[in-house]
Order: structure tokens, then C-alpha cells, then sequence
């Protein structure tokens, strides 16, 4: 039984594995339409209050020369802690306290002509008893051939090549915003393309790690900037924190790991790192500091070498005045 357990538990683990990467495979690929579809846009942002109504628009198209069928579902998410992608909830019977599953209307499977193009309109009612806070989802749409009688293992694997709409709503009311920061990381990117984090550098690091909590009960959308200065106190580098539009999300209850290219990390020594990061409206800021050091290998020779002259000079002056003794002059 503990063996059909694990092997239950892995084989959940790999299709969700699997999932993920499909969907943002397919949202990756909406100009050529990898897998048959295209959808746009890939995201709806809407803030709502109890009781409010609206509508909002995607469009799918058939690029493939076949008729087909896009059958509809909404996946929760949660976020991976890292990325930000969205590890999906692959059971659709299972809803989480986030889930938009009672919010959308209008959802329909789509027959779709080769190289048809079709608007649909869907519907958000949010119920006026509705709590205040972040709530989000997938609306996917997978392609079910024509007249296709679909195993349940087929019919996984073809929600698994959706695409994918992501939906965040955030409904009015007594929002908490708050974030924290985690950590501060510094690292270097090797011939692998990983980043190896420390304390401690041989050749100039080139990559900052921050990671933030977001503790709130809204959509987080901090931003703000990293400055590193030498061991003087001189400033070398400066970057900004999540400058793109539109600017990446903090779910609630999860943390998002932001990197960012750093450089002027030239002369050996201490270096420190402050991230000085920003929410809501940018009364509030909360700050961090990490230090780091940057000694590459020449430095440390030299170093070596020096130290080994100075042993080796003050060995002299001791054996000379400590275990041979001064010498007596002659009369």
C-alpha cells in the first residue's frame, strides 16, 4: 500500500510538472500556435466590488488546416514561490479559497473552422456577500479533433497542451497590503546557465536574488532598487526592481524570487547590498542589506605572496635575535 502511495504521489507530481510546462509553453507560443490554437490576450486584470458585473473578451483561433472543437475548463493556481508561473491544480474537483471558478459565466466549448478566428465575451459576477481580496485562475482551452471520442488519459493529455488565459481579480473592500523581504542573494551564473549563490567570489558576480513575501491579502506589485557599494562606501552599481509593465505579481500568501543583472564589482573587497523595495502606493518601503565579497584568484596570489615574504622576514628577525643571540664584538 506505502508503495502505491509514493508511486500515486510521484505520477500526480510529474502531471502537474507537465501541465505547468504546457501552458506556458502555449502561452509562449501564441504567434505560431504550437499546438493548434492561439489565444489573445493571455491575461485579464480586473478590480471589482461586491455585487459588480462585467464582461471582458478573448479570442481563439484554429491555425491548423482541421476542424476542431476548443473545449473550455478553469484550472486553479498556485504560485510556484520562485518564477511566478502557476503550478496548476490538476483535479478539477478540487477549488481553492482563491478560485474565480463561481465568478466566470458564459464559458463554452468552441467549434472552430480551419484558420477561423472567433471573439468570445465572458461574464465576472462577483456575489455581493464576496470577500474582499485576491482571487485568480486558468480558463483553458483545449483542442478536441472532430468528431475525437477521447480516453480519459487522451482527453488529460490534450488539456495538458492547452492554452491558457489567466484571470486576476481583485474584489474591492478591506485590502491588506503588506510585503516582507526574505532574502537578499548574490550569485554568479556558471557555464550551465544556474546561478550559484555565497558570500564569497572568485570572479565578479553578476546576479542578485531577492525574494519577497507578500503577507497581504491583495495582488502585490512591489518595485523599487538594488544598490551595491564597495567597502568605502562608494556606490558601483544600481538597478531597478520589477520596472516592466505590466509589473510581475506577488500572490497572496506566497513569495516571488526577483533577479536582476548586477556589475561594477571590479576591485577586490567587501561589498554590501541594499534592496529598498516599495508597495501599493509607495508610502511604504522596506529594506534589506546582504554582504558579499569579491576576491579573485590574482589578488589572492599576490595576497599569498606577500604574506609568505613577511613570515619569512619576520622568521629571520627572530631566528637572529632569539635563537642565534646578537653577536659579541671583539676587543
Amino acid at each position: 500500500m506505502l508503495i502505491k502511495k509514493i508511486i500515486a504521489s510521484v505520477g500526480t507530481a510529474l502531471v502537474a510538472a507537465f501541465a505547468v510546462f504546457q501552458l506556458a509553453a502555449a502561452q509562449s507560443q501564441q504567434e505560431n500556435g504550437g499546438n493548434g490554437l492561439q489565444i489573445s490576450p493571455t491575461r485579464t486584470e480586473l478590480s471589482l466590488s461586491p455585487g459588480e458585473h462585467k464582461e471582458f473578451d478573448v479570442t481563439l483561433k484554429n491555425i491548423t488546416s482541421g476542424e476542431l472543437t476548443a473545449e473550455v475548463s478553469i484550472n486553479d493556481f498556485k504560485s510556484d514561490g520562485v518564477t511566478g508561473n502557476p503550478q496548476i491544480v490538476v483535479d478539477p474537483n478540487e477549488r481553492t479559497p482563491t478560485s474565480i471558478y463561481n465568478f466566470i459565466g458564459n464559458l463554452e466549448s468552441v467549434k472552430l473552422k480551419p484558420g477561423q478566428t472567433k471573439q468570445l465575451t465572458l461574464d465576472v459576477d462577483i456575489p455581493a456577500d464576496a470577500t474582499p481580496g485576491a482571487y485568480y485562475g486558468i480558463i483553458r482551452y483545449a483542442v478536441i479533433p472532430k468528431g475525437g471520442v477521447l480516453s480519459d488519459r487522451e482527453r488529460q493529455l490534450a488539456l495538458n497542451a492547452s492554452v491558457g488565459h489567466l484571470v486576476l481579480i481583485e474584489i474591492a473592500g478591506e485590502i491588506n497590503e503588506q510585503i516582507q523581504i526574505d532574502n537578499l542573494a548574490i550569485g554568479k551564473t556558471n557555464d550551465n546557465g544556474e546561478i550559484k549563490t555565497g558570500s564569497f567570489f572568485f570572479s565578479s558576480p553578476d546576479k542578485s536574488l531577492l525574494t519577497i513575501n507578500n503577507l497581504g491579502n491583495g495582488f502585490s506589485r512591489p518595485f523599487g532598487n538594488i544598490t551595491i557599494n564597495g567597502m568605502f562606501g562608494g556606490e558601483v552599481f544600481n538597478a531597478e526592481v520589477n520596472n516592466a509593465e505590466p509589473k510581475a505579481i506577488v500572490l497572496p500568501a506566497s513569495t516571488r524570487v526577483f533577479t536582476n543583472d548586477i556589475g561594477g564589482i571590479k576591485i577586490p573587497g567587501r561589498y554590501t547590498a541594499t534592496a529598498a523595495i516599495a508597495y501599493g502606493n509607495g508610502g511604504e518601503v522596506v529594506t534589506y542589506k546582504a554582504s558579499f565579497w569579491y576576491l579573485p584568484i590574482w589578488f589572492l596570489l599576490i595576497l599569498a605572496a606577500v604574506l609568505t615574504l613577511i613570515s619569512l622576514w619576520l622568521y629571520r628577525r627572530y631566528k637572529k635575535h632569539y635563537v642565534s643571540g646578537p653577536k659579541k664584538k671583539r676587543k
